[in-house]
């Protein structure tokens, strides 16, 4: 829809719109500083947001990276999968969650333990037997 203004309230309503982008650009400014002062407070972690001199438009600025520990993968002398066939071999019938303990206590990801039985498993290596109707978990013997 167009707004209609006259020749004679055009340089009445250019002022208006001049004086109302000036309030809104030192709105952002004291936002971006407001901003500023958190992101200080929390360490540098939150990306404030400044107002470009020549356009007047929000630009984002990165955040500088936060430093962390790179995890690399641990390798152990003997897999995991023959670390499972010597508990089974030896407790004869662990259940997963005596298997996941042992494997934890090697130093070892929980997650480690449920790939591996799948994949010793399907390979026919071990047999897995359900304890039960609504029990979680299985016993595993050697196959």
């Amino acid at each position: 829809m167009a707004n209609s203004t006259s020749a004679a309230e055009l340089p009445n309503k250019i002022q208006q719109l001049l004086e109302q982008r000036q309030q809104h650009t030192a709105a952002i400014s004291q936002i971006d500083h407001t901003l500023a002062k958190v992101s200080a407070a929390l360490g540098g972690t939150t990306a404030p947001l400044t107002v470009s001199k020549s356009t007047a438009t929000p630009v984002a600025v990165k955040a500088p990276a936060v430093k962390g520990k790179k995890r690399t993968r641990t390798k152990f002398a003997v897999s995991t999968n023959d670390v499972i066939l010597a508990f089974v071999k030896a407790k004869k019938n662990p259940t997963s969650k005596e298997i996941t303990q042992h494997l934890l206590s090697e130093g070892r990801t929980s997650s480690v333990a449920s790939n591996a039985l799948s994949v010793l498993t399907a390979a026919k290596k071990l047999k897995r037997t359900p304890l039960g109707k609504g029990i979680l978990g299985s016993t595993y013997s050697i196959a």
